[in-house]
């Protein structure tokens, strides 16, 4: 599977912070390719800058490049930036609406654990419950 990886998947499985067995079961099979978004890496830095994270987290410039091994990352374009914008969504998360775009223009399955996005449509995606 050509796999994006949300934010939380990500900063969850790097961390080694709970997730749920299936979850652990498709990011550490060989045959998912693991695509990341530097949106991710945006969203992780903006919210550890306001202590949104726990406290135990280090700086991301102390582990980012190591978080990133393993990871081919996607950049999003302009036609990704007019998608996320014209969905007619109710979820209003900019960083959702354009991973579910990059997912979508770059036939990758969104891989998750969002409630708000497990219902929307016209992208690929696999949710997942958050954790154990």
């Amino acid at each position: 599977m050509k796999a994006l990886i949300d934010t939380g998947v990500w900063f969850r499985h790097y961390h080694r912070l709970p997730i749920t067995a299936k979850l652990a079961d498709l990011l550490s099979d060989s045959d998912t390719e693991m695509h990341l978004s530097p949106l991710s890496v945006y969203e992780i830095a903006f919210k550890w800058q306001r202590q949104k994270l726990s406290p135990l987290v280090d700086s991301p410039d102390l582990w980012l490049d190591d978080a990133l091994e393993g990871y081919n990352l996607v950049m999003p374009t302009a036609k990704d930036s007019m998608q996320a914008g014209l969905w007619t969504w109710t979820h209003g998360d900019p960083v959702d609406r354009l991973l579910a775009a990059m997912a979508l223009s770059n036939n990758l399955t969104l891989i998750h654990t969002d409630e708000k996005l497990k219902d929307l449509d016209g992208f690929p995606q696999q949710y997942f419950r958050g954790t154990n």
